[in-house]
């Protein structure tokens, strides 16, 4: 590998603009076509509108290589200023293909991960899928170590068993109620809603050095503002508990301009209430929902990871099968920096 000196731009959350969104999303597209070659282009239209909606909470920040005026290769960093995991930083590093073995990625994880120290963040957080292996080959020369391994999973609605969805949401009458909400949850709701997104911190982590994160209602809305913003509907399902609380969710959102992928988010059950069917009631109960407001779907896809065996066994049930392999890495700020010095 040859490493020669370049030219970085930085740019943080206060500095972003229209042309620098374009131009990212031009990069990012191009990008796309060799890890997702079937899946159609990002709009830079949803990314700018997300730009402009920024959680307050949150700092984003960039590192790009440009020439000619396009993006080559570009390092993000994000964190939240509030709340747990205050020594983290989560990272995205990306190099062209054409421009790999120039050094760029070294480059542009120095800026990063000095600044993300200047910060006081101890924690670095990648993540590299299998379609791509130069990340892994790149993730582990700088001495990041693979934290949780797991799955993009896909479920491809003509493949759902026959009958499936009606024995899955055909209930005992056992007081357990579902709801729907489209696009934002109910006032009334909001802060039991938040409380209940709680139950994903019980979600495997593996090795990862992260600590619970407890979601409060002002960020359901910042997420929901964030959604809007990027130009996707977003449906959550709830189930409430004969007492009337609220014992487990799922969520989903797309595109309405690409309809065709659906993504799944959370999905959980308060451990009280496992045992009862609710998993598997949401997911066919959301199934049916994107049937009918997105005639036009054809698939839904959700990441798990490879040791939540429950989560797995129901949607191996509903049809997912595996579709893209990824990991999760962690590196120790300053031992990353002293990994670039070495080598």
């Amino acid at each position: 590998m040859t490493t020669t000196s370049v030219a970085v731009q930085h740019r943080d959350h206060t500095a972003l603009t229209e042309e620098f969104a374009r131009a990212l999303v031009a990069h990012l597209n191009r990008l796309r076509a060799e890890s997702h070659p079937d899946d159609p282009p990002a709009d830079p239209a949803n990314v700018w509108g997300q730009m402009q909606h920024l959680p307050p909470v949150l700092e984003l920040d960039f590192w790009t290589v440009e020439e000619g005026g396009v993006i080559v290769a570009h390092a993000r960093t994000q964190l939240l200023t509030i709340g747990e995991n205050g020594h983290l930083a989560e990272l995205e590093l990306l190099v062209s293909p054409a421009a790999r073995g120039r050094g760029l990625g070294r480059t542009l994880l120095g800026h990063a991960a000095r600044a993300m120290r200047a910060r006081g963040r101890t924690l670095l957080i990648a993540q590299t899928n299998d379609r791509v292996p130069a990340g892994e080959a790149f993730a582990r020369r700088a001495g990041f170590q693979p934290g949780l391994s797991n799955h993009v999973n896909r479920l491809l609605l003509t493949d759902i068993p026959g009958g499936l969805l009606d024995a899955w949401t055909t209930r005992p009458d056992d007081g357990y109620t579902l709801e729907v909400w489209t696009d934002s949850v109910p006032e009334a709701d909001l802060d039991a809603y938040a409380a209940l997104l709680n139950v994903m911190n019980s979600a495997p982590r593996d090795d990862l050095d992260l600590e619970d994160h407890r979601t409060t209602p002002e960020e359901v809305r910042s997420m929901e503002t964030l959604a809007r913003a990027g130009g996707r509907t977003a449906v959550v399902a709830v189930v409430r508990a004969p007492d009337g609380t609220l014992a487990g969710l799922t969520d989903v959102s797309w595109r309405p301009a690409q309809p065709r992928i659906i993504s799944q988010g959370n999905t959980g059950v308060l451990p009280a209430h496992r045992g009862h069917g609710l998993g598997r009631w949401l997911k066919a109960a959301t199934v049916r929902e994107v049937q009918r407001l997105n005639p036009q779907a054809t698939e839904i896809r959700t990441q798990n990871a490879d040791s939540n065996g429950p989560m797995l066994k129901i949607n191996t049930d509903l049809g997912f099968r595996p579709f893209m392999a990824s990991t999760v890495w962690q590196g120790d700020t300053n031992a990353v920096l002293e990994h670039l010095e070495r080598n």
